[in-house]
């Protein structure tokens, strides 16, 4: 017993060891925690210090304006303080600043509100409106009451304007109500403009006559068929509200044509007898057969054959009438067949209907009518001068054949149209395809070359036991043939072989209304007339041979031999053959030996190439170019064309885009020098060379020169002038510190051809056609006069 009470007292003595050693704990683990807590928290009230944004502090305002005196009109007296896209606020002295809408800062339109005023500006303004506490100013100084007045007074004048100009476009309404479209009235020309004439229908109604409904033709003027105060008789073709259209032109009523057709063919059977009744002749006119026979003979025989004549006088004038009947059985021409005839040939509907009136309605014969009368109205227009037009080029497939032609009409209106534009390139490609043609007209043949072929043909075996006449006339019909062979006008079109190029050209100048002319055309074959190389394999061989043969070391090449061993010891750098390759474009052996020539410096590196390449392009000269390309340029507006040929050695660099890049650009070249007139100095006129020299020599500050030194002088001025004319010794246009010749040259270098510019031709439209200059008033006197 004692023992377990002593057990229990050990344990109760280590339990409260326990909950001691625990509380001691707990309170050390308080104190910690105050500590943490007593350190923490400055830090904690620093961070949030950190944290918090400081306020943001506006200057204080200066308030010099009451509330009660911040009212709209008044005027104060202010300073930009902020500038936004939209306006600028200004303070005035009000507790808070005003907006000026960029719209209020002057009068006019504002771009932007920096180009008025600007920051800190003093400036003028006036309350506006204000609104839910907000100010608005504006800088416009308010109207007076006494140009408010003027305003208000301005504002009621234009409104009653305005209702007059309504009460006078009702009662041009009213008026025109009584008009019907499709009557024809008469009326008076009251004004004349360049787009046509006012025609008064009615009292106080005024109808255009525009200019296209004065006459089918083109390019009409207005006072060539009215003058102001004439009496008109005009068809109303269309109303809108008050705006009446007029036209002088007969237009095509099918209702009326087939009213009037179906009142003239009633009772008719045939053509005949409806042609006859137009003519007021009917059956009732002549007797029958029995009629005839019951009629007694007349009293004396010789009366008989007089009266016979007078008897069959109807019946032999009617078939003289039959083709003037046709024109009138218009009625009988239906809407569809003007239609068609009007679809295939692309004239006006008056002249379709009055073609198939004069020819029965046979659209063949209507057909052939109109390209008569078309023909007709373009001979009258050959007397016109066309000093307009455009200037056109074709080259064919391979660029081995080029033409440039000039093409002329009257106005450039007509030339910048899409048919004139279609039919000059159909004529340039008709010149590609003749070879033999060397003219336009048979006229322009050359009358030496004519006279020269006439003796020919007069002197032949076959027309010498021939009369003289008739010899004559079959030569001159065999030298007819040999001229229209030439000539471009007298050749089948391409296009349609029915119609030759001189009848094309007339067809388009009646359907355009206007002059069309071909003036001139230029041709080039490319490779014409130079002599290609034939070349003798074994005799080259023979020569390369020839020329390899070794030949004993002189003391020259010896030393020269020593030098190039002792500059080849100049060490290259890749990056420096790298650079001088692609600044020239040569081949990385040559850029290599050049900067090893010239001790790695890249500008006598590259002057070393220049050099030796233009010996190389000297060299290549004596060679033969037969092939190459024809090209040609045509400037903005049609008014400047070349045709160029440039030659080289073989087809395969004809068809390089190097090649065609030099071609283009000498094209170009050709065209921006208009005093250009050959390739070569070389190629000048000899004889106007030696005029020139002629003139210069007589000159008189050259008089009291001494010969050696008047001759010298001379020279140098014809040399000049020659060099002025050369194609090659010009600046290149798009490098001017090099000449065409150095650009040729360089090509020839780079290429590894030889090239040579052969020939070009330029044209400038209308060089050398005197423009008519229109004298209005003999004009008008000259027509007075005719009628």
């Amino acid at each position: 017993m004692a023992a377990s009470t002593s057990a229990l007292a050990q344990r109760a003595t280590i339990a409260q060891v326990r909950v001691a050693a625990r509380s001691q704990k707990r309170v050390v683990v308080a104190r910690r925690c105050a500590v943490v807590a007593a350190v923490s928290e400055p830090a904690a009230e620093a961070d949030g210090k950190a944290d918090k944004k400081p306020r943001r502090r506006f200057p204080r305002k200066n308030v010099t304006v009451e509330d009660s005196a911040v009212v709209v009109g008044a005027e104060f007296s202010g300073k930009v303080k902020r500038i936004q896209d939209y306006g600028c606020f200004v303070d005035f002295g009000a507790k808070q600043d005003g907006l000026v809408h960029i719209s209020e800062l002057k009068d006019g339109f504002v771009e932007s509100v920096a180009e008025v005023v600007s920051q800190d500006q003093d400036v003028q303004v006036w309350v506006k409106e204000i609104k839910d506490g907000k100010i608005s100013l504006t800088m416009k100084k308010p109207k007076s009451e006494e140009e408010l007045a003027a305003i208000k007074s301005e504002q009621e004048a234009k409104f009653l304007a305005r209702q007059e100009y309504k009460k006078q476009q009702d009662a041009k309404v009213q008026a025109v109500k009584g008009l019907k479209k499709g009557e024809k009235v008469e009326g008076e020309v009251k004004s004349i403009q360049p787009f046509g004439a006012f025609v008064e229908v009615a009292e106080g109604c005024e109808g255009l006559l525009h200019v296209t409904e004065l006459s089918d033709d083109f390019n009409v003027k207005v006072e060539d068929f009215v003058k102001v105060g004439d009496k008109v008789t005009v068809t109303i073709v269309g109303i809108e509200g008050a705006k009446v259209k007029l036209s002088m032109k007969e237009k095509l009523n099918l209702n009326e044509m087939n009213a009037e057709a179906s009142a003239a063919v009633e009772g008719a059977v045939s053509a005949m007898e409806y042609a006859l009744k137009k003519k007021g002749i009917s059956a009732s006119m002549f007797p029958s057969t029995s009629e005839a026979k019951a009629t007694p003979a007349p009293a004396t025989p010789a009366a008989a054959p007089a009266a016979a004549p007078a008897a069959a006088a109807p019946v032999t004038a009617a078939p003289a009438e039959e083709k003037k009947p046709a024109a009138a059985a218009a009625g009988g021409i239906s809407a569809a067949l003007v239609k068609q005839l009007r679809d295939s040939t692309g004239c006006g509907m008056m002249d379709c209907k009055k073609a198939l009136a004069e020819n029965n309605g046979d659209i063949d014969e209507a057909t052939a009518w109109l390209r008569k009368k078309g023909m007709a109205s373009a001979d009258k227009k050959q007397s016109r001068i066309a000093a307009e037009g455009a200037v056109v080029s074709y080259i064919h497939a391979g660029s081995r054949i080029g033409v440039l032609l000039e093409l002329n009409c009257e106005t450039d209106f007509v030339a910048r149209g899409d048919k004139f534009k279609t039919l000059a390139q159909d004529l340039a490609m008709q010149v590609a395809a003749c070879p033999e043609v060397e003219y336009v007209l048979p006229s322009d043949a050359d009358q030496e070359m004519v006279e020269r072929e006439r003796a020919i043909e007069m002197q032949k075996e076959d027309l010498l036991s021939k009369p003289e006449q008739i010899r004559e006339k079959i030569v001159t019909g065999r030298i007819e043939k040999l001229v229209n062979e030439k000539a471009l006008v007298t050749k089948d079109f391409i296009k349609d072989t029915s119609i030759t190029v001189e009848e094309l050209v007339k067809a388009v100048t009646a359907e355009i209304g206007e002059k069309i002319s071909i003036r001139r055309f230029e041709r080039f074959n490319l490779g014409e007339g130079i002599e290609k190389r034939v070349d003798d394999f074994a005799a080259e061989v023979a020569a390369q041979t020839q020329a390899k043969a070794p030949a004993p070391p002189s003391e020259e090449k010896k030393e020269k031999e020593e030098e190039k061993k002792e500059v080849s010891t100049v060490k290259v750098d890749a990056k420096l053959v790298k650079q001088l390759r692609d600044s020239t474009g040569c081949g990385m052996m040559d850029c290599k030996k050049a900067l090893g020539e010239n001790n790695n410096d890249i500008d006598e590196a590259t002057a070393w190439l220049r050099k030796k390449g233009m010996a190389s392009a000297d060299k290549k000269q004596s060679r033969i170019a037969a092939e190459g390309a024809v090209v040609s340029y045509i400037h903005a507006g049609s008014r400047i064309g070349v045709l160029l040929e440039l030659n080289c050695e073989t087809d395969f660099v004809a068809r390089g885009d190097r090649f065609k890049t030099l071609a283009q650009d000498l094209a170009m070249q050709v065209a921006a020098c208009p005093e250009v007139e050959y390739v070569l100095p070389s190629d000048a006129d000899q004889e106007m060379v030696e005029r020139e020299r002629a003139i210069e020599m007589q000159k008189e500050d050259l008089l009291s020169k001494p010969e050696q030194i008047r001759e010298k002088i001379v020279t140098g001025r014809i040399e000049k002038l020659v060099n002025e004319k050369a194609l090659v010794t010009k600046d290149f246009i798009k490098d001017t510190s090099i000449t065409v010749e150095d650009l040729v040259k360089a090509a020839t270098a780079e290429i590894g051809e030889k090239i040579s510019i052969r020939r070009f031709q330029r044209f400038n439209l209308g060089e050398g056609i005197e423009k008519r200059v229109d004298d209005f008033a003999a004009e008008v006197a000259a027509a007075t006069g005719a009628n």
